[in-house]
């Protein structure tokens, strides 16, 4: 930054000065003079002796150590490329706008450190944060997204992060896990193309119940064109709990968290039902495709009762009827019963029945109302089930063995590609564990993802060529305007 060079590159939208990558011998954390951009395609290491691996197309101070069965950075942006999905774009964009979406888990840097066991095989140098922070910096201002849906940013980190793009117009909302957990879900948007309405910062951690005893969190964001502030969209990033063996810990993270999609994307109720904003839903969901919760969310419906916790055949113990409490006032429909309850019956906007560490409640203060029903057993939690008459003709149920939810979500990816499966992340193997859903909105593009063979040849990451231990993922969406009144 201090050159005249390096100013002038800072008005651009790329941000160039944080993309370089090179380090001075005798200062770890100073920047030198080579730009990624600038260089070679092979990228360059200034520390003598900093990097021993030769499974990359890597330049180590002038001795160049090429190995064409291994995908070095050029080879790897030339697969991950922008593809048209959906018939790709209308003709006419006059009436619509193109909202690009990037979902990238960017591993924590303390978690790195803490689990330091699973990265034993990787170059050490290549786990370091400055290196790691602009690789992933420049993945990110590459695709040229104007919504960013972020996991595992460490807090003290977050401003490594949020200055780059926070000075080429975009705005934020972060949201650290609960309790003593340092990372969190970071969402940043161009502040110059949307107008925050609402949002909502989820906490997953209900006290008092072993099933949401984990410590993730999601975001919320009702976002508004500012060129058309009649045009919304709801906006939503997660991060699941990771224990493979628990899918139905998983379930019920989602449950809560559909329960607040479903309150700031409701728009009204029609005849033919509930109507709802266009909606995304990404992150990092632990989870592979077509398991128990992708099911859920893919079709609508899923029986738990009689599942295990891997939520597929029965185990030694098998779920019952009852996954939440009704104590939460959250429907097998994922849906407030406040919420509904005053909406059906037009009597205002109920409360929520979540816990929230940033609304705490105060000591005599009852915050938190019941579900205001004698026949719903919200104290003893029971585990029969319920079924409750709102208003003539609708009711919902409680505690039935099966979950539904109102969206019509679709995955981005159909998670292969030349006959071949796709990855996100390596656990065990290279599996997808992160997703984009859509309800009620086009995609017409999506960030190429690597197959399985492509990810081997990759190596382990992060690396010099990736920054994460996770793919990024994305989408381009083709949302409507919607025509003024006036």
């Amino acid at each position: 930054m201090d050159s005249s060079v390096a100013q002038q590159e800072c008005k651009k939208s790329k941000m160039q000065p944080y993309l370089d990558t090179c380090y001075n011998p005798n200062n770890t954390n100073q920047m030198c003079d080579v730009s990624f951009n600038n260089a070679p395609a092979n990228l360059m290491y200034c520390q003598s002796g900093a990097y021993t691996d030769t499974t990359h197309s890597i330049n180590t101070c002038g001795i160049n150590r090429k190995h064409r069965n291994y995908l070095d950075k050029q080879t790897y942006k030339a697969i991950r490329k922008w593809k048209q999905i959906g018939g790709g774009r209308s003709k006419s964009m006059e009436d619509t706008f193109l909202l690009k979406l990037l979902s990238f888990n960017i591993l924590a840097q303390n978690l790195l450190e803490t689990y330091h066991f699973l990265y034993k095989r990787h170059n050490k140098q290549a786990l370091d944060w400055n290196i790691r922070k602009s690789l992933i910096i420049e993945e990110i201002l590459d695709a040229e997204a104007n919504i960013i849906c972020l996991q595992e940013v460490q807090q003290d980190h977050l401003m490594d992060i949020v200055d780059p793009f926070r000075r080429i117009g975009y705005d934020y909302i972060y949201k650290k896990r609960t309790n003593e957990k340092n990372d969190g879900l970071l969402l940043l948007y161009r502040s110059d193309e949307f107008l925050l309405l609402d949002h909502a910062k989820v906490e997953l951690y209900q006290s008092g119940i072993e099933l949401l005893s984990r410590d993730n969190v999601g975001i919320i964001a009702k976002l508004a064109l500012r060129s058309n502030p009649d045009t919304q969209i709801v906006v939503a990033t997660t991060h699941l709990l990771y224990n493979p063996k628990r899918n139905d810990v998983r379930l019920a993270q989602i449950q809560l968290l559909l329960a607040e999609i479903e309150r700031i994307a409701f728009v009204e109720n029609t005849i033919t039902g509930p109507k709802y904003l266009p909606i995304l839903l990404s992150g990092d969901f632990n989870l592979e495709p077509y398991t128990g919760v992708y099911k859920f969310l893919t079709e609508g419906s899923f029986t738990y009762n009689g599942k295990g916790r891997s939520l597929e055949s029965p185990e030694v113990r098998s779920l019952s009827n009852f996954l939440i409490p009704p104590r939460l006032c959250v429907t097998d429909n994922c849906q407030h019963f406040n919420i509904l309850t005053k909406r059906l019956r037009k009597e205002g906007t109920g409360k929520i029945m979540l816990e929230n560490s940033e609304f705490p409640v105060k000591k005599g203060e009852n915050t938190f109302d019941t579900c205001n029903l004698d026949t719903l057993q919200h104290s003893n939690d029971s585990g029969r089930t319920q079924i409750i008459e709102i208003v003539q003709g609708y009711s919902v149920q409680f505690s039935s063995g099966t979950l539904t939810h109102p969206f019509k979500l679709r995955s981005v990816y159909n998670h292969t590609a030349y006959g071949e499966k796709e990855a996100t992340t390596h656990q065990d193997e290279w599996v997808t564990v992160d997703y984009i859903f859509y309800s009620n909105i086009k995609p017409v593009e999506k960030y190429a993802l690597l197959t399985v063979s492509q990810c081997y040849k990759l190596r382990a990451i992060p690396n010099f060529v990736v920054g994460s231990d996770h793919l990024c993922i994305g989408a381009t969406f083709q949302l409507p305007k919607k025509k003024s009144s006036l």
